[in-house]
């Protein structure tokens, strides 16, 4: 990991070594390549609707080839390759069997989603019991001219709406939600 930001999303995604991972709104894919880089990460998928921001990912990824660094490239036929998938898809309605993956990253994107209660709910489903998220968003004071944005009681809310947070049948009480804001944005880390 490079930066201060990369250790950040690996802290908080991660309970280990060789966790299966999704990037959701993945974008040009940088937070997914890295993770893919780091010895942290089994296998990264990086998913996002639009071809454009796919197109840029792929592109990153063929240039991190290029330059050769085979930190954490694992045998893929005869050649070596980053542990990456890109997937074009929705966030309301995820492409995976229930409780697979250990994390979801979902970077800066809650309210570029239309139906962001789906949304969670569907990373509540695919998210193994102790599965990890960390989802940024931006707040309002922004309007919600183009996009829906949230404050951090309705993050809060839409959460537990999902599933996170308090379960009264846990006797374990082993589901976390946490809801925080610095500035204009907010962070929400929460466990199944």
């Amino acid at each position: 990991l490079t930066n201060d930001n990369d250790i950040t999303v690996t802290e908080q995604c991660d309970g280990g070594t060789g966790l299966v991972t999704l990037d959701l709104s993945c974008g040009t894919g940088f937070v997914a390549t890295r993770m893919a880089k780091s010895p942290s990460f089994q296998y990264v998928f990086g998913l996002d609707y639009s071809f454009q921001m796919l197109n840029e990912a792929v592109n990153s990824v063929a240039n991190f080839e290029r330059e050769r660094d085979t930190s954490n490239t694992k045998p893929v036929g005869n050649k070596e390759q980053l542990p990456l998938c890109w997937i074009r898809g929705d966030a309301g309605s995820l492409p995976f069997r229930d409780n697979v993956l250990d994390a979801i990253h979902w970077g800066a994107a809650m309210h570029c989603v239309p139906d962001v209660e789906k949304a969670l709910a569907e990373t509540y489903r695919v998210l193994k019991p102790g599965g990890k998220l960390y989802a940024t968003t931006f707040l309002r004071p922004f309007p919600d001219i183009v996009f829906r944005f949230f404050t951090l009681e309705e993050m809060e809310d839409l959460a537990n709406e999902a599933g996170f947070g308090a379960n009264p049948n846990d006797k374990q009480k082993s589901s976390f939600l946490q809801v925080e804001g610095r500035g204009v944005y907010g962070i929400l880390r929460a466990m199944k």
